[in-house]
């Protein structure tokens, strides 16, 4: 982007000079988010990045601005700037008229040192009563990263829930995800609705076509076990860490949850999952289920509300995702699917590290001829049953 539009695009309000820290372009900005963040999950050394809109009224947020409304706005963001550290990295937005602060080894606490020092400093100047009007959106959009493990971050939502209850919406604090960092260039910005459109439609013929099937792998269930339901529903973790209740054909016996934990030494996962060749938890026709993955022709609803889709990574259980290591959860900032890069490589028979090197691949280069590619091989690999168990 040009810097002297940028400037230009900035208005009237906050000048270049008003900031002190040097503005870099948006590209280095974003690859200077995409490199703290990567840099957070080896060090675990937490960061803000924090969104400042810098144009005109309408993007301002409130609702009726005046000269009062202004001024106490532009206090505001000129007190961030003022506290901001030299080692702190601000540059140009590529998705709006705007600034980007990346304030580093900085955490919820830092952030209510700043959001003190902006009360005090709009006080003084006698407009606090301008922080009562109704905005169209927060002043700052603050996300918070701490590169923990998912068992060691429990805390975090609920800091935030009470930190955004405080403020009242003009801040907004939220998790960073890596999908917040990628960016999104021409052909991602095409390839969500695109992608979406595939996915539904895929899916309300699929289940047209297939529905004498579906009904007799339902009917084959409720013979096979009719002490259980036909239709298992489990909890699981979609995009951005939002949990879902999945569907699948039920391919074990009605107790097999409970007796899991008995059989938790025989795990052959070398990870947080639980993998056993041999399960005894699978009745007789249940295996032909899995390794054909019948069990898994339910998901087509889910496809069809859209917490799913056809390709993506596999969605993992909550308890699986605490015992994540920072980049693995990179895995969940697109939506899970039916079938990705695990499926076609070996499924069951891949270790859990490349298991998730494989999702983070289709993650960062994944597109619509990747998932045309991995569609046209899941379907010879289901119909050969390799590595399904």
């Amino acid at each position: 982007m040009n810097t002297s539009n940028e400037t230009q695009q900035m208005g009237t309000l906050i000048s270049p000079q008003d900031i002190g820290n040097t503005v870099y372009p948006t590209d280095f900005f974003q690859a200077r988010l995409k490199e703290e963040f990567l840099r957070t999950n080896r060090t675990q050394k937490p960061f803000l990045y924090i969104k400042v809109v810098t144009r005109q009224f309408d993007l301002v947020g409130f609702a009726k601005p005046d000269n009062a409304a202004i001024r106490a706005w532009k206090i505001a963001v000129l007190t961030l700037f003022t506290e901001t550290k030299f080692t702190d990295v601000v540059g140009y937005l590529n998705d709006e008229n705007g600034l980007g602060v990346i304030s580093l080894d900085s955490d919820i606490s830092r952030l209510e040192q700043l959001r003190k020092q902006i009360l005090r400093n709009i006080s003084r100047a006698g407009l606090i009563n301008q922080l009562r009007k109704k905005t169209k959106r927060p002043i700052f959009e603050i996300s918070v990263y701490t590169g923990l493990l998912e068992k060691q971050d429990q805390e975090l939502d609920i800091a935030i829930a009470h930190f955004n209850e405080a403020n009242e919406g003009f801040f907004s604090l939220s998790r960073l995800f890596y999908s917040d960092v990628i960016g999104e260039g021409t052909s991602r910005r095409w390839m969500s609705p695109l992608k979406r459109i595939f996915d539904f439609s895929a899916a309300f013929c699929s289940i047209l076509f297939l529905s004498p099937l579906l009904i007799a792998c339902a009917i084959a269930v409720k013979v096979s076990d009719p002490q259980g339901p036909v239709i298992f529903k489990q909890v699981r973790v979609g995009k951005n860490g939002k949990t879902f209740v999945m569907y699948k054909f039920r391919s074990m016996y009605a107790d097999a949850e409970k007796r899991k934990k008995d059989l938790e030494e025989f795990n052959e996962s070398n990870g947080p999952t639980f993998k056993m060749k041999n399960d005894p938890r699978i009745y007789p026709f249940g295996r032909i289920f899995r390794k054909f993955s019948l069990d898994e022709l339910p998901q087509l609803f889910n496809i069809l509300i859209g917490n799913m889709s056809i390709v993506g990574p596999r969605p993992p259980l909550p308890s699986e995702v605490e015992e994540y290591l920072p980049w693995h959860k990179m895995r969940l900032s697109v939506t899970p699917g039916l079938t990705c890069f695990w499926q076609v490589s070996g499924r069951s028979e891949i270790g859990f590290e490349d298991w998730m090197r494989l999702d983070n691949q289709y993650v960062r280069h994944g597109n619509l001829g990747t998932d045309a590619q991995l569609v046209a091989k899941t379907f010879k690999v289901v119909f050969k049953g390799d590595g399904a168990y």
